[in-house]
């Protein structure tokens, strides 16, 4: 168990979905467009909350005490399973059905390659996935963090990229790929402690809806992403698909919860993450 609280120093950060309704909805027409809208910024939020909480569960399950804030019905294998050997591999098992404290029901594997310590510059984390599945809806791809120093504040800062990720539901499959950098605002005074670690996350994403509507998105208002939330906690979005409006996707004031409002041509939309 000590090895693995120290071992555990190596990964950390990421994201979750999360957001405050600040004002009432109002229900759009029922027209391709407005609908197109929703399903647009239903479906990003969906793949990028699920692309981020797979990076939580990796730290989670190897920052302090190891399983400490897992679910017992998880399993977390080093290879090799020592403190100076590099490069790593993770494997985290969730077998056929394992449901965790936030009420989802995870299965299969996130494997983690390190090529050295989470907090030394020019580490590089990566996911991938093997029969991964988030509330019955699978998970593939790749997602990548690197460790690109610390900035002019003094904060280590992490380029987080994913690759042809895919999510999967009953309407089809989400295509999703995004570049953000991540700032560690909070908690590296307590590195053992991952509880208290607070990123800001700035970037772009693109993809392309289970209907095949594509679509870009960049962050306009930096996301406030809290370890020990398991949705992102404020910041503000705006998504583009050609020749329709801009949709503004607000994730809150910081309360931690799993509602996010999106905007089109002044009519909004509540999403709620699954």
């Amino acid at each position: 168990m000590k090895t693995q609280k120290i071992i555990g120093i190596i990964i950390s950060g990421a994201l979750m979905m999360s957001a405050a309704c600040k004002k009432d909805p109002v229900t759009p027409p029922i027209n391709q467009p407005y609908t197109q809208a929703s399903k647009v910024a239903t479906e990003n939020a969906y793949a990028e909350a699920a692309f981020s909480d797979a990076y939580r569960q990796v730290e989670l399950a190897i920052r302090q005490n190891g399983l400490k804030y897992l679910s017992n019905c998880c399993t977390v294998t080093f290879t090799p399973n020592d403190l100076g050997t590099w490069p790593k591999d993770v494997v985290i098992d969730f077998g056929t059905s394992c449901p965790g404290d936030d009420g989802v029901v995870r299965s299969g594997q996130i494997l983690v390659h390190m090529t050295k310590a989470y907090i030394d510059s020019g580490s590089v984390s990566t996911l991938t996935f093997n029969n991964y599945f988030v509330n019955g809806r699978q998970i593939t791809g790749l997602e990548r963090i690197t460790n690109k120093g610390r900035n002019m504040a003094g904060n280590h800062t992490f380029m987080a990229e994913v690759e042809n990720g895919n999510l999967y539901s009953p309407d089809g499959v989400t295509v999703y790929n995004s570049i953000q950098e991540r700032e560690w605002i909070e908690g590296e005074a307590t590195l053992l402690e991952i509880m208290d670690d607070v990123y800001m996350v700035t970037g772009t994403a693109s993809g392309t809806t289970s209907g095949g509507t594509a679509y870009t998105l960049v962050i306009t208002t930096p996301l406030r992403v809290a370890v020990g939330c398991a949705w992102i906690q404020s910041g503000i979005v705006e998504i583009t698909q050609t020749g329709l409006p801009v949709i503004t996707l607000d994730y809150g004031n910081g309360a931690c919860d799993n509602n996010a409002v999106a905007t089109c041509s002044g009519y909004t939309f509540n999403i709620v993450m699954p």
